[in-house]
């Protein structure tokens, strides 16, 4: 599809909030290695600007080689533009700055090894679009989906996951999701993932989303009154066995399980290690990391133990995952989710939409589902941060197991690597077993900070025992970066086993 057609889909449905210049590179470069600066001007709408005129000056950028003295913008571009032939020199880190009429716009941080021991690749794994039936007025098509993700978000994986109600309304909706995840996915410019979303009342599992490897998979459904409506009556269990059956290659994630009217408690045995690796921490509609935090769910929160943390203290070993959970079809977007025709501005939603980052080796989909389902991932609101946290020899999402002589019993170390990608300083939060153990504060003034959070606690005395879903004694660590421009990180938890 055209550019110009694509992008004219969308005019005139977003709430308008000004110009802004999106730059990005590659999170992870290895020394030397060339690479690209896609940049998109994005309009009042919310859209790609093929009309913006200006010229972004380039200033002198940190471990970079190769950028022309400025860049034109106007007509005939459709709003985005790529500059080829970058060169990442570091050391360490390195980073796109400039100004347009004394504004200045700058890229996200990238790190630079002379080996990379990983790649970082972003995405959104919970857009809806107009198949979903829920939001006429502002979705779009599932080709507007990939188109504006890869094209003008920048971002490297996506997941069109529309409600199972919309699915099952037209015979041809699921098959119109398939064929597009199937031509959109490109290795190593694109992964695109076939998921849908499957919703259950209270005490039957609340709101998950199922993704898939394979582009001829399945949908679930259940033709009767109880599979209709936003909370069916129908248990979590049922679709994780559609699943099985299929023989097709998944994963469930959950999201919203905080929310008052549909929420999922985690003091009960809907929960499955081998299919629910991920647990979406925030969306557009809010934060289920804890009963009490900055992003109020939307409709409101409940008392029930039914967040993140209640999921960890119950031995639950989620990943952590953010998405958009987008209703204007514009994932990766800075718009607000709740933009509607003629300006019209909805109750709900954050100005921050949410992504997913994977750690892995390449992009291709299957790289970035073994990433997913392997917990090396971590979240954020929006930016792209840079996040790394390690406890021995293990990093985000991994277990370690001590001996009953190791020297981890008595001290453990928890380090962390952190290039912030908004300005301004932060703290980050050590979270030990779901409870705020450790603080560390970090300026603005450098561009890769090296935190050590260290907790002399005896794991003896610290550890949980007798969870529901992990009885053995365990500890669990994960950080959360609170910084500047209300922006939150969440790392993967890193799982020590007391032997």
């Amino acid at each position: 599809m055209p550019k110009h057609e694509w992008l004219e889909e969308g005019r005139g449905v977003a709430r308008p909030m000004g110009t802004r210049i999106h730059l990005t590179v590659p999170s992870v470069l290895a020394t030397g290695e060339k690479f690209p600066l896609r940049v998109t001007v994005f309009g009042a709408d919310g859209l790609p600007d093929d009309g913006f005129e200006g010229e972004l000056r380039f200033a002198e950028s940190k471990g970079v080689e190769g950028l022309p003295g400025c860049l034109a913008f106007g007509p005939g571009n459709d709003g985005m533009y790529r500059l080829d032939g970058l060169r990442a020199v570091g050391p360490d880190f390195a980073r796109v700055q400039g100004e347009i009429e004394n504004w200045p716009v700058v890229s996200n941080p990238a790190w630079v090894f002379d080996d990379p021991p990983y790649r970082v690749y972003w995405g959104d794994l919970h857009v809806h679009t107009v198949l979903s039936r829920c939001h006429p007025w502002s979705c779009k098509s599932p080709e507007f989906c990939y188109l504006f993700a890869r094209d003008a978000a920048h971002l490297d994986f996506a997941a069109a996951a529309d409600h199972l109600r919309g699915i099952a309304w037209d015979e041809s909706h699921w098959p119109n999701l398939q064929k597009c995840a199937a031509e959109f996915n490109e290795d190593l410019r694109f992964a695109a993932i076939l998921g849908f979303e499957s919703s259950h009342k209270t005490g039957m599992g609340g709101d998950n989303n199922a993704y898939f490897l394979e582009d001829d998979a399945p949908y679930f459904w259940v033709d009767r009154e109880d599979m209709k409506g936003n909370a069916p009556a129908v248990p979590l269990e049922d679709m994780w066995r559609f699943c099985r059956e299929s023989g097709k290659t998944f994963f469930t994630a959950p999201h919203h399980t905080g929310r008052a009217h549909k929420y999922r408690a985690f003091n009960n045995d809907t929960y499955d290690a081998g299919v629910e690796p991920v647990f979406e921490i925030y969306s557009a509609w809010g934060s289920s990391e804890r009963r009490w935090n900055e992003f109020p769910l939307s409709n409101g929160n409940t008392d029930e133990p039914a967040y993140f943390v209640d999921a960890l203290k119950q031995g639950c070993r989620y990943g952590v995952i953010a998405s958009s959970d987008d209703h204007t079809t514009m994932p990766g977007g800075e718009s607000r989710n709740w933009g509607a025709a003629f300006g019209r501005t909805g109750l709900n939603g954050y100005h921050h939409q949410g992504l997913a980052a994977v750690r892995t080796g390449d992009l291709t989909r299957g790289s970035v589902f073994r990433a997913l389902r392997g917990r090396s991932t971590y979240a954020t609101t929006f930016g792209r941060a840079l996040v790394d946290v390690g406890l021995g020899h293990a990093s985000v999402g991994q277990e370690l197991v001590l001996s009953r002589s190791d020297a981890l019993r008595s001290r453990r170390e928890i380090k962390v690597r952190l290039s912030p990608d908004s300005p301004g300083g932060g703290s980050v939060v050590l979270v030990r077993n779901g409870e705020e153990v450790m603080w560390a504060s970090y300026s603005p003034k450098r561009d890769v900070h090296e935190i050590s959070l260290v907790d002399e606690s005896n794991v003896d005395e610290v550890a949980v025992r007798g969870a529901r879903h992990h009885p053995d004694p365990f500890v669990v660590y994960y950080v959360r970066v609170d910084a500047g421009a209300k922006q939150t990180h969440w790392t993967s938890p890193i799982w020590v086993d007391v032997g």
